[in-house]
């Protein structure tokens, strides 16, 4: 698939919500809605749609990899680095950035660009259906979406009640 340039930037604060036992989310941004995503678990592919605009697949694409499609064009990857999914590289010809576990207990990550972090995301102390999104400098909403993918993908089996 070729690699094509697409994608809004997110800068500032932005949330993402989901009702109680929702497979749905919202990317809030004050009163605004940048991006609405559904996660299919069992396929472990989720459907981003931005308002006007472009519809997205984030999707595996082998061990370890997922990619951002839009029709027949990847906008994006991100591949694991290390085993225990800490640390992803998510990248693109027009950029390249670093998403990072800085505390699993808080369920706090960075998204950094080279050394620096650009971007915190946190999750709620007791709910397991927000994230805060705090971006110093605009980021392609490509690399947004697909750290929430990758962040809430361990909440669900954390929050997973046990067989």
């Amino acid at each position: 698939m070729p690699l094509e340039r697409s994608s809004p930037f997110l800068k500032g604060l932005a949330q993402f919500r989901s009702p109680l036992f929702s497979r749905t989310w919202t990317l809030f941004q004050g009163d605004g809605i940048l991006a609405r995503a559904h996660r299919t678990v069992w396929r472990r592919t989720s459907k981003i749609v931005i308002p006007d605009g472009p519809t997205w697949e984030i999707a595996p694409a082998g061990w370890g990899n997922l990619e951002v499609i839009a029709g027949d064009a990847v906008l994006a990857r991100a591949e694991r680095q290390g085993r225990l999914g800490r640390m992803w590289r998510i990248d693109s010809p027009r950029f390249g950035y670093i998403l990072s576990a800085r505390s699993m207990a808080r369920r706090r990550w960075t998204i950094d660009l080279g050394d620096h972090p650009v971007a915190t995301l946190r999750g709620a102390a007791l709910n397991f259906n927000r994230l805060d999104v705090d971006a110093g400098i605009g980021i392609p909403l490509e690399v947004v979406m697909v750290s929430w993918h990758i962040i809430v993908r361990a909440w669900e089996a954390a929050a997973a009640s046990r067989a």
